[in-house]
């Protein structure tokens, strides 16, 4: 794959103003605004692909900030077209742009592809490999930056298999465009290769070494790639090439023997690789994270700001009464780093809600998120970052039907043994509701997971204020808390089952839609349908990334004042 010589000479080439099918343009300011300075500094394209900037201003473009790690995501719609496209039926290379949108977490940057800029008649030639003319890169990277996105370079290795390096003239294509990607659109130069065997996809980042990096000053002149850790794929299914330089693949045990014994190794290698953020340390949370580490998970993280307290002893696993005032993040994860299967598991926990800044930045660092929380907020947040940032959630509850007034038999006692005893209630039974959301699937609102106008009530403190929550009907679900160990190790089982057949795919079915199971009956129905017509999360907030226009973070007094009473029963 390499460009063919072609000098940059005229901005109207570029077409920044053209649209692209599904999305709307952005302001435009910036690509308006650079596209005559490419010009003015005289940055050609020769041969191979080398861009010449000749200006400080322009070096000093290719210092761009960077998060620890770096990874790559797209929706399923976008790999099937990028396949149909570069993998040709004759058998030679292919190659196209793509438009991205940055997604920044606390440790790693995802570039989110969003539109194909696909080669137009006389931009590319395919000769057993493929070059392209600097009139396509223009156009592309015009078009970039008029809409305020970054821009990817994707190409294909037919007789690939895995994670692929790059020849000379790959590496000559791409860093030879990266200056002049950044000067244009501000953002780095994305390079893809699509592996035509097992259609694995590679990825890396361009930059420019920084003062201080430890290379000479005339290294320092030179583009350098970052490769990507993963590049995943979300919809219907889960799927992520990995780097396997970066994130190995983990030593095989016999403490996992009967577990790969039931997908392979491959299946199993590409699962428990997965980082999985579990938001919430309570009853099916402390499930969920026990079943992770046992299946063979090697990364895994909690976010929870409460407290173990006395009442939840009935439901927590991992709890004792001797935990009671202790944050249960730290109960969790000192008691899942003893039972992990996989010698080089890591477990971290977090005393962060996701709606604080924070909590949020950490959500953001993983490939899966399991929302174990009951308030509308954090749904809320969830919901957004499930979409806006292409991370699936998967999704739960428990809800115990109860009748007040009666005890089992039916009577109407008048009253308990205890002065502090409950209201006599009847059991007339009990739900478990499991699901995924994310692109191609219905959403957390949709499913009536949370209210809407709940979640502003929650950030301005009501569902955390006594008074409020006392002025509520008895049977209001905000008031309620019914729950029993065991429906809570249902729903857990059912909300772990949801990952494994998304990543796994049994008998190729990865969906099968949000269920609902009814433990009176031992029913299940299955809820198959899409986000209702208007929906934001899956048409104006899918992909959008940091440029999502939602603000889901805020002061949450709750967390604080949690994580204040946790230190004061620190020892001192």
């Amino acid at each position: 794959m390499s460009a063919s010589t072609t000098r940059i000479v005229s901005s109207a080439r570029a077409r920044a103003g053209e649209t692209v099918h599904g999305r709307d343009p952005g302001p435009g300011s910036r690509g308006r605004r650079l596209l005559p300075s490419v010009r003015r500094l005289g940055a050609r394209i020769f041969g191979r692909g080398e861009a010449q900037v000749t200006s400080p201003e322009a070096a000093e473009t290719g210092r761009c900030a960077s998060a620890a790690t770096f990874s790559v995501a797209m929706t399923s719609e976008i790999d099937h077209a990028l396949a149909a496209h570069l993998l040709r039926e004759d058998g030679q290379e292919d190659l196209t742009f793509a438009l991205y949108q940055p997604s920044t977490g606390m440790t790693r940057a995802t570039a989110i592809l969003v539109d194909l800029m696909h080669p137009q008649d006389g931009e590319r030639q395919v000769h057993g490999n493929a070059s392209f003319s600097g009139d396509y890169f223009l156009r592309a990277a015009g078009l970039a930056a008029d809409r305020d996105l970054g821009l990817a370079f994707l190409h294909s290795h037919p007789g690939g298999k895995g994670w692929q390096g790059m020849s000379r003239d790959d590496r000559a294509a791409e860093s030879g465009h990266a200056g002049a990607t950044q000067l244009i659109t501000g953002l780095p130069l994305i390079g893809l290769t699509l592996a035509g065997r097992d259609q694995t996809y590679s990825a890396r980042r361009w930059h420019r070494p920084v003062a201080g990096s430890g290379r000479t000053a005339s290294s320092r002149t030179a583009w350098v790639d970052q490769p990507a850790t993963t590049v995943r794929v979300v919809g219907e299914q889960i799927k992520v090439s990995y780097n396997d330089s970066l994130v190995p693949v983990p030593a095989p045990t016999r403490r996992s023997l009967r577990t790969v014994q039931s997908w392979g190794r491959r299946a199993h290698d590409d699962l428990v690789r997965l980082r999985i953020g579990v938001i919430g340390g309570g009853s099916v949370a402390q499930l969920v994270a026990e079943s992770l580490v046992r299946t063979g998970f090697i990364h895994v993280v909690i976010l929870d700001f409460d407290l173990v307290e006395e009442h939840n002893l009935d439901r927590l696993l991992h709890a004792t009464e001797a935990d009671v005032g202790q944050p249960k993040a730290s109960v969790l994860v000192d008691r899942l780093r003893s039972h992990t299967v996989t010698p080089e598991a890591v477990v971290h926990g977090f005393d962060d809600s996701v709606v604080e800044p924070e909590g949020r930045l950490r959500a953001l660092d993983c490939d899966v998120l399991f929302s174990c929380v009951d308030r509308p907020w954090p749904r809320f947040a969830l919901n957004v970052a499930a979409y806006a940032h292409l991370i699936p959630v998967v999704d739960g509850g428990v809800a115990v039907d109860v009748r007040a007034g009666c005890d089992q038999s039916g009577s109407n006692p008048s009253g308990g043994d205890a002065p502090d005893a409950p209201a006599p209630f009847r059991l007339i039974g009990a739900e478990w509701r499991a699901h995924l959301v994310g692109p191609n699937r219905r959403c957390m609102e949709c499913l009536g997971q949370y209210d809407p106008g709940e979640v502003g009530m929650e950030r301005a403190g009501l569902l955390d204020d006594p008074a409020y929550i006392a002025s509520l009907p008895a049977d209001h679900h905000l008031r309620r808390g019914e729950n029993v160990f065991a429906f809570s190790m249902a729903c857990a089982a059912a909300e772990v089952l949801e990952l494994l057949r998304a990543v796994l795919g049994p008998s190729k079915i990865f969906d099968v839609g949000a269920t609902l199971t009814h433990w009176t009956t031992a029913t299940t129905e299955r809820d198959v349908e899409g986000c209702r017509p208007g929906c934001p999360f899956p048409t104006q907030l899918q992909s959008r990334g940091d440029a999502a226009a939602v603000d889901v973070t805020g002061p949450h007094p709750a967390a604080a004042a949690a994580r204040a009473a946790a230190r004061r029963t620190e020892p001192t």
